[in-house]
């Protein structure tokens, strides 16, 4: 069986599969060579490849954002600058007004009440 050459074809292929988090034995396989032979020639692609993508793949975030994209900003503001998108829902509660029947009071309870609600009002008779 002849030597393995790495191409610069092979090279992408490595690195793109494991950006995309193939297993190191599926990549070999898929280059027709055993895990040694992967090791060997391949060890920058294995070792780079999500950092490589990454980087890729944030340039090409930051093109959009300065060409006005306004999801790329978006996605960029909520993942990397902490916004937050959310809705604030204020919640009246109105209090209902009862009507009390003051006749059923005893005339100490009247009394009592009409100090409260002059103390309130700040007038006293």
């Amino acid at each position: 069986m002849p030597a393995h050459k790495p191409t610069n074809e092979h090279r992408h292929i490595v690195e793109v599969l494991v950006a995309g988090g193939t297993p190191k034995t599926i990549i070999a396989k898929a280059l027709g060579i055993g895990m040694k032979t992967l090791q060997r020639h391949y060890r920058e692609e294995l070792d780079s490849g999500l950092e490589l993508a990454n980087v890729k793949v944030v340039r090409r975030l930051f093109r959009l954002i300065e060409q006005g994209s306004t999801p790329a900003t978006i996605f960029w503001l909520k993942t990397r600058a902490g916004w937050k998108e959310g809705q604030t829902v204020e919640i009246e509660q109105k209090q209902e007004q009862q009507a009390y029947d003051f006749t059923k009071l005893s005339d100490q309870e009247r009394a009592d009440l009409r100090v409260k609600l002059e103390t309130v009002v700040g007038r006293r008779h």
